[in-house]
């Protein structure tokens, strides 16, 4: 995957996002939420954001 890939689609929020929030300190799944916005509209992209900082960690 890109970091241009979209993760979130409802916030707009790329891989390359979500892996400068873990890369900033960013080590659960809630802090990547909170840190990124995304998940927060529809959250379908959850489980997929969780795989990611799963593989990061």
């Amino acid at each position: 995957m890109s970091e241009n890939t979209m993760v979130c689609y409802c916030k707009g929020v790329t891989l390359g996002t979500i892996l400068k929030a873990i890369e900033n300190g960013a080590t659960t799944l809630v802090e990547v939420l909170d840190t990124t916005g995304a998940g927060s509209a529809c959250g379908r992209c959850v489980d997929r954001i969780e795989a990611i900082v799963s593989e990061e960690r």
